[in-house]
């Protein structure tokens, strides 16, 4: 009797191309795989559906760099599970793993990888509001001056070391995916059929719930970071499809994406991403919304925190009241709390007898403003809060719209109202 062939599949994602969804219904789902010969290693969630996937399995972060490296021994021991098992698949999933591809490949030279292609231009956003759900991000969203297709670039840089052959590059797009849903299209990749109902996870915010929450990052959030994120996902109040792009830049930014798109399927004859192509060329941008939530917006989605979490809604209360002086470019944040800004005015901002001293510098004028906040840093980090601070101030006044010189200010204030509350 013939050994049956096994195959090793590798869903790569990158990000922002619903990996979630399909790491939930799989680990979910585990006896239909199991059942179908697909062995896929179970992972945790986390409350909100989400998880790195299979990270773990064949990933192993160093010590010294902080990076996510290939550990030999996870993938032999793995590989030996599946090898002595009945299964005639091995399926991984972890967004991790696509900058991982070509040493994958080196250990594993049959594994297939799947990736999703998505409309980089819409990819730039959703990268951006990421950044204000997950990561702090308090800046106004800036559309990028040149389209950086990286999933493209970086995939014309793998095909020197990994056939393209064993590539399965797949559209982020539901029209064009089998099933008309990711999980359904992944699956037919393995060669199963099933009419997978695909859950929502990690929904994106609304305009004025995205709005709250970067003028929210402001004040550090720390703990209720988890609590707030988790709470404005299920908000329906306002825009839900919108863009913070106007058109002129989307028409500019997506004609270069279409000819980066042309160039790579043109070079590696991939004929199946026509339909993903013509997707693009067509694509109808979001209606334009200017990036300034007003005074109702942001109160409604405040009541809105109160109604579905009052503990969080009294936390965020108090945090505001406590900070009534960061530098913020919508106060109507402070309104929604009834909370009365006192930000420094500019003209308080630095001493007379500082700024006389550091206008004799003999350096650019544009540059006073960094070696004052080099030396707000070098002070911050020496433990001298009075003398970080006077320089993070010194810094704004030269600098007032540089918003790392704000971060660093406002993070500096957040230290020295705890420590006022405490006296």
């Amino acid at each position: 009797m013939s050994k049956i062939k096994k195959r090793i599949i590798i869903h790569t994602g990158p990000g922002k191309t619903g990996s979630s969804a399909i790491q939930a219904w799989l680990t979910q789902n585990i006896s239909f795989l199991n059942e179908n010969g697909v062995f896929y290693p179970q992972h945790p969630l986390s409350q909100e559906g989400i998880s790195s996937g299979n990270l773990h399995y064949i990933l192993e972060k160093n010590n010294e760099t902080e990076k996510w490296e290939v550990s030999e021994s996870k993938l032999d021991h793995l590989l030996g599970e599946f090898n002595n098992s009945d299964f005639h698949s091995l399926l991984l999933s972890s967004e991790f793993f696509f900058a991982h591809i070509v040493k994958l490949h080196a250990l594993m030279p049959d594994a297939e990888y799947i990736v999703y292609l998505r409309h980089p231009v819409e990819l730039c956003e959703s990268n951006y509001n990421q950044g204000i759900k997950r990561h702090g991000v308090i800046v106004k969203f800036n559309p990028p001056k040149v389209i950086a297709n990286n999933t493209l670039k970086h995939l014309e840089g793998y095909f020197n070391f990994v056939s393209e052959n064993l590539f399965h590059l797949r559209p982020y797009e539901k029209s064009l995916m089998v099933g008309n849903n990711i999980v359904s299209d992944l699956l037919s990749i393995l060669g199963l059929e099933c009419n997978a109902e695909e859950k929502t996870v990690n929904s994106s915010f609304t305009f004025p719930a995205l709005e709250f929450k970067r003028l929210m990052n402001h004040f550090g959030l720390k703990g209720f970071e988890q609590q707030l994120d988790l709470a404005l996902q299920g908000c329906t109040i306002g825009e839900a499809k919108y863009s913070l792009m106007d058109e002129a830049e989307f028409i500019r930014l997506n004609t270069d994406n279409c000819l980066l798109m042309q160039q790579f399927i043109d070079s590696f004859n991939f004929l199946e991403l026509q339909p993903l192509q013509a997707q693009f060329k067509t694509v109808e941008q979001r209606p334009y919304k200017k990036q300034q939530a007003n005074i109702e917006e942001l109160s409604s989605i405040l009541e809105y925190v109160g109604t579905v979490n009052p503990d969080l809604y009294s936390q965020l209360t108090i945090l505001v009241r406590s900070n009534p002086n960061l530098i913020i470019d919508n106060n109507a944040i402070y309104e929604a709390f009834s909370v009365e800004p006192s930000a420094t005015p500019k003209d308080s901002l630095i001493s007379t007898e500082l700024l006389n001293y550091i206008n004799k510098f003999t350096v650019h004028p544009g540059k006073r403003g960094k070696i004052c906040f080099e030396l707000g840093c070098f002070y911050s980090d020496s433990g001298d809060l009075d003398n970080a601070l006077m320089f993070a101030k010194a810094a704004i006044y030269f600098n007032a719209n540089n918003m790392t010189f704000r971060g660093h200010l406002n993070n500096l204030l957040l230290e020295f109202n705890a420590q006022e509350q405490e006296k």
